[in-house]
């Protein structure tokens, strides 16, 4: 009996970090929560966001550190031999460089190889991101089993990049309802403790200090809201959005912004903020595939705006409100309606907070998109035994 007819079989997960992102998130529900699976993980940085979680759920994570000075190459001689020794039966890649380098290392183990992609643009890539991009493609007739990408639009971009010379499909981001979900009292808490009004308008954004986030498209959208009469008050929740960013200090001032947006930095306690918020808005440019921050605020009760970037309009349905990027007027429209609807007709505003929820739970499950995971694994293993 060759150990991919075995009931438990055994995963190695090649990302680049374990920080906060939308792929390190997946990554971490995925490994954790696959039971029928065995799970480890190399990691091209050092220890973050998901590390101690990881290892109580008794996942091994092996930390290269190759973003430090001078551990590159060592971190490169590293892995391939992690991936020479490995007995796992297949390795998932998260993003582009650790799906090229998992590919490369394992083609001569001859262990078959998973792709994950998240992103729908190229266009908050930089240059050498971009040639890891256009190196996938060429090579994705040889090094990949299969290449699964987290929205239809990452598919129908990386089409056009030769990454279809490799089997491809399409696993939405999945959610746990019993994680993210609305609470009155919770939500009654959280905005006290902040110290929020009840007449306040309280939105937020669950992002990062990125250029791909493109947080002066929201201040401007904050500001005009103000400017119409909203009485708004903007929470950022993330990786450098805190006040020990100078960078967003001067942008929050030069935005004159300063009495509207609030940074509270990187939080643990998002599903507790989640409810307290009255819209969840994402100003995203492009890049993004299928946000964890708009599905989860969702689940939580919370309708989004949302610019039209991956797959986030098909996302939030026609519960919440989706506008093109850069076009801060257009974002400050959506949540002036949002707000004049929360105002003036509650029955309304409960009805469309339950949709928002009930898109989220009854379309992007965390069951299914793990089964649907498996099914990839399993078939690449099947494939290679052949």
């Amino acid at each position: 009996m060759t150990k991919a007819t075995q009931d438990r079989l055994k995963v190695l997960h090649v990302i680049g970090g374990v920080g906060p992102g939308g792929a390190e998130t997946l990554m971490y529900r995925v490994a954790t929560q696959s039971s029928d699976f065995d799970h480890e993980v190399i990691c091209l940085d050092g220890k973050d966001w998901y590390s101690d979680s990881l290892a109580e759920h008794g996942v091994t994570v092996h930390y290269l550190h190759m973003s430090s000075p001078g551990r590159a190459l060592r971190g490169l001689w590293r892995m391939m031999r992690l991936i020479w020794d490995s007995d796992a039966d297949v390795i998932q890649g998260w993003m582009y460089r650790s799906n090229l380098l998992a590919g490369l290392f394992a083609r001569r183990r001859g262990i078959p190889v998973v792709w994950g992609i998240h992103n729908s643009s190229l266009e908050p890539l930089g240059f050498g991101a971009r040639l890891w991009v256009y190196a996938s493609g060429s090579l994705a007739r040889w090094l990949p089993s299969h290449v699964v990408n987290c929205s239809s639009r990452s598919a129908e971009l990386h089409t056009r990049l030769g990454f279809e010379r490799a089997p491809v499909s399409v696993i939405h981001n999945g959610y746990d309802p019993a994680q993210f979900y609305p609470d009155k009292r919770a939500r009654e808490q959280t905005r006290q403790i902040l110290g929020v009004e009840a007449a306040t308008f309280l939105v937020g954004s669950v992002a990062r200090w990125h250029r791909q986030k493109d947080i002066p498209n929201l201040f401007r959208a904050v500001r005009l809201a103000a400017d119409r009469g909203v009485p708004i008050q903007c929470l950022l929740m993330g990786h450098e959005l805190d006040a020990a960013n100078g960078e967003l200090s001067d942008l929050i001032r030069s935005e004159r912004v300063e009495d509207l947006v609030r940074p509270l930095g990187r939080r643990r306690d998002i599903a507790d903020l989640a409810r307290a918020l009255d819209l969840h808005v994402l100003a995203s440019l492009g890049g993004e595939a299928f946000p964890n921050s708009v599905a989860e605020t969702m689940l939580s009760g919370t309708p989004g705006a949302v610019t039209d970037v991956g797959d986030c309009r098909y996302l939030v349905g026609e519960s919440g409100w989706t506008v093109p990027p850069r076009d801060p007027d257009a974002l400050a429209s959506a949540i002036c309606d949002a707000y004049a609807l929360w105002r003036t007709d509650p029955e309304s505003w409960q009805r469309r907070s339950a949709a928002a929820r009930r898109r989220i739970a009854d379309n992007f499950s965390m069951d299914g998109m793990i089964a649907a995971y498996a099914d990839i694994w399993r078939a690449a293993i099947e494939r290679r035994g052949r």
